[in-house]
């Protein structure tokens, strides 16, 4: 009797996994040769040695919107996915697409248990809590702070090339990171961290600085790759004290601590700020310590948001920003017709006058399409589902799907980069910085050929997770860049700089993150 039971035992095996293997669209989707994948590490490493997204930018358009690659230690292969329709239906549906498990406690160790770890119901309680903050109202209320830090800036910049007596070279990305840890201090909680108080900035704003230079530095090594892969191997790994993660820890534990005493004293001080916008409870502070209840947030998750908004609202922001002033540091042409501008509409740079500045809108869309602060991002399928095309897929036998059925535990990399500079969206010159297609009739895709993220591309992502601090990053970035560029001149140094993701976009120059050396001079 035995026999025959360990029998029907192994057919029904053997039947089962072939109907879950038919069932499962993925199998022969096209992809990269496994010629030049590793055998350990499959094509992961490839797309981690290479510019941020350069890879799937490539096999895109060798393969199509959505194609597979080899993942590293025998993980079962991953799904890239490019097809707009496809991305909207993951985003779109939180229950069914998740970050990886494997990813979460790294953020956790980063930035705390706030926003950009939490999922699920914990993630709509946190994000119904905070959204008032970053309303059209309230951050239009922001406008005079972050005007007069972006005037400081400026003034600071306009020293060093007086000094210079002409042009002198700075690492913008250092200077402009200062100024936006600045405005989300101040902004957001309330507290000046003096970032731009002096060329080194305050003692607390140069340990949060060089806590998240060694976070950078240490994220694009081998060490770095590795760790999340093992993760994503033996969860159980995450027990084991890694030194990586020790580095990524101390940024959450200087920011944490100093989010401890924001909160402290905000409790004992919010009588004497009544007439102020922070006293008014429109700050992102008073909106987490004012939300009671079983509706509200516990101290503790106050306090790893405060971690979360204060590294996340200004190394992004200042990310883009940067890249886009190399961008025009590059095409003087631009540079100029967008000074012209500003000069030409005059006085202050409140709420409504940046909005009505079309030339400096169409740059920061051009800059944020080509250079979005988070490139990429991964989803984990927990249930079975059928994804549905804009594009049909021609799989390696020839056949062809209108729709992708995948299997629970599927992964799937998103390259927001890859989507928003898709040659048969953008046309030929996708990858060029071109603030005109903004502008001219027809010179941008039409809706149903993109994403429904903030204007038509997806570096702020989409759906219930997409960045609840855009219209505060892109206002921002445009206060910042109009009040540089009003004074100043930005030249091109000739740096090969190039673009890698250590956690978000970061520059490299002569093998060093972080930097991204341009020349400064006054407007004559």
């Amino acid at each position: 009797m035995l026999v025959p039971f360990l029998t029907a035992c192994f057919l029904f095996c053997v039947f089962y996994v072939r109907v879950r293997r038919n069932a499962d669209g993925t199998l022969h989707l096209p992809g990269p040769s496994t010629g030049i994948a590793s055998f350990l590490w499959g094509h992961e490493l490839l797309v981690f040695e290479h510019n941020a997204t350069e890879m799937y930018t490539s096999w895109a358009r060798a393969f199509g919107p959505i194609f597979k690659i080899k993942a590293a230690l025998f993980h079962p292969d991953i799904v890239v996915v490019t097809d707009h329709i496809a991305v909207q239906h993951i985003f779109a549906d939180t229950t069914t697409y998740v970050k990886s498990p494997a990813f979460r406690p790294p953020i956790s160790n980063l930035l705390g248990e706030g926003l950009v770890w939490a999922e699920g119901e914990d993630h709509a309680k946190q994000r119904k809590c905070l959204a008032p903050a970053f309303s059209r109202e309230s951050v239009r209320a922001m406008s005079s702070t972050i005007c007069e830090c972006a005037e400081k800036l400026a003034a600071e910049l306009s020293n060093q090339a007086l000094q210079a007596q002409g042009l002198t070279t700075v690492n913008i990305l250092s200077r402009i990171s200062a100024c936006t840890l600045d405005i989300i201090g101040l902004v957001g909680f309330g507290h000046d961290f003096r970032a731009l108080s002096s060329l080194k900035g305050s003692a607390e704003a140069r340990e949060i600085r060089e806590s998240w230079d060694g976070h950078v530095t240490a994220a694009v090594t081998f060490p770095a790759f590795l760790a999340p892969l093992i993760v994503r191997a033996v969860p159980m790994i995450l027990r084991v004290p890694l030194p990586v993660m020790r580095t990524h820890g101390v940024v959450r534990r200087i920011v944490g601590k100093l989010a401890c005493g924001i909160v402290d004293r905000r409790r004992r001080e919010q009588p004497a700020n009544a007439g102020s916008f922070i006293g008014r409870g429109k700050d992102i502070l008073s909106l987490m310590m004012n939300q009671g209840g079983a509706a509200g947030l516990l101290d503790q998750e106050i306090i790893h948001n405060i971690v979360t908004f204060t590294m996340v609202g200004h190394e992004t922001t200042a990310g883009s920003l940067a890249f886009t002033i190399w961008e025009l540091a590059k095409h003087p042409e631009l540079q100029t017709r967008l000074r012209e501008e500003i000069i030409q509409q005059g006085g202050d740079l409140g709420f409504d006058d940046v909005e009505k500045l079309e030339f400096l809108d169409a740059v920061i869309k051009e800059g944020l399409r080509l250079h979005a602060a988070s490139p990429q991002t991964e989803r984990v399928a927990l249930r079975d589902d059928a994804i549905p095309l804009e594009t049909p897929i021609r799989t390696v036998h020839g056949h062809e799907l209108t729709h992708l059925t995948i299997k629970k535990g599927q992964i799937f990399h998103i390259p927001f980069t890859t989507m928003n500079t898709n040659p048969s969206v953008w046309g030929p010159d996708a990858v060029v910085f071109s603030p005109d297609r903004w502008l001219k009739p027809n010179g941008i895709p039409a809706p149903s050929q993109l994403p429904r993220g903030w204007s038509g591309i997806l570096t702020f992502c989409d759906g219930p997770r997409n960045c609840i601090g855009q219209r505060l990053a892109v206002f921002e970035a445009k206060v910042i860049l109009a009040t540089l560029v009003r004074s100043l001149e930005f030249h091109d140094t000739g740096a090969s700089v190039r673009p890698v993701i250590a956690r978000t976009l970061q520059p490299v120059v002569d093998g060093e993150v972080g930097l991204l050396p341009i020349q400064v001079g006054l407007v004559h």
